[in-house]
Formats: C-alpha cells, sequence, structure tokens
C-alpha cells in the first residue's frame, strides 16, 4: 500500500475545524454546579446502624415550569457516591420523602452530602438544568 503523505490543512478549514471543536466542548465544571433556587434536599444526623438498613432523606423541587425531573446523589465522607434516585413530575409528588439503604459495615460514619440536579422546560427545544444547593447529614458511630 502506497504511504500517504500529510498535507497541512488550508487555513480556513483549520479555523473552521477549531470552532467546531470549542463549540462542541463541554462547559466548564463549575458553571455545572451554580446553585439555583429549584429545590432543596435534607435529611436528619443519626446514628450508623450495623447492618443495612433504611436512612430517609426529603425533598422539594420547584422550578419555574410544571414540566420537570430531578436526579438525587448520594455522596458519602470520602467523596464516594453511594446511591442515586430519580423523581418526575409524572409519578412523583413535588415534595415527598423517600429512603436510601445504607450498610454500616461498609460505610464510615461522618458528613454525608444530598446533591439534586432539577431539570425543566417550558417547550420541547427549551431545556434547562441546576443544581441546588446540597443538603448534608452526619451519621456516627454509637459510643
Amino acid at each position: 500500500m502506497p504511504r500517504r503523505r500529510s498535507r497541512p490543512l488550508p487555513a480556513a478549514l483549520a479555523a473552521a475545524a477549531l470552532t467546531l471543536g470549542a463549540a462542541l466542548a463541554p462547559t466548564p465544571p463549575a458553571a455545572a454546579y451554580e446553585h439555583r433556587d429549584w429545590g432543596s434536599t435534607g435529611a436528619p444526623d443519626r446514628p450508623l446502624r450495623s447492618g443495612c438498613h433504611g436512612y430517609d432523606y426529603h425533598y422539594v423541587v420547584d422550578p419555574p415550569s410544571d414540566d420537570w425531573a430531578a436526579e438525587i446523589f448520594l455522596v458519602d465522607p470520602r467523596g464516594v457516591k453511594l446511591a442515586s434516585g430519580a423523581i418526575d413530575v409524572d409519578s412523583d409528588p413535588a415534595r415527598g420523602q423517600r429512603s436510601w439503604t445504607i450498610c454500616g459495615p461498609s460505610t464510615v460514619p461522618g458528613r454525608f452530602t444530598i446533591k439534586m440536579r432539577v431539570t425543566w422546560q417550558t417547550s420541547i427545544t427549551e431545556i434547562h438544568k441546576g443544581w441546588v444547593e446540597p443538603s448534608h447529614f452526619r451519621l456516627y458511630r454509637k459510643r
């Protein structure tokens, strides 16, 4: 097979490729965590029990539209994502309570974080996403 020699791209084509690449590049991570007032989460502090048990948390979703969904994530004190859940306007209330199953032997005590990302839309093409202010709770070992 004959070897092809690479040719330099014409300047206009190279500029177009750079512009397209910049347009498709992901947004900086910091922008993804600007907090919105589209809801809240929370959970009380409590003992970390031995074995696997349900630990309740509550949520409120309040976006500027009646067409919404939310994803909720639980992160342990080490930064490890332990669990996630989803709620949707078609099947869940905008305010409610759920629970995570957390197993004491495989979890460290400390400060846990609940993160929630809300997605809402006003039309098929106008979709908005944003993170609400994270909430925190503590699981501690009984003394």
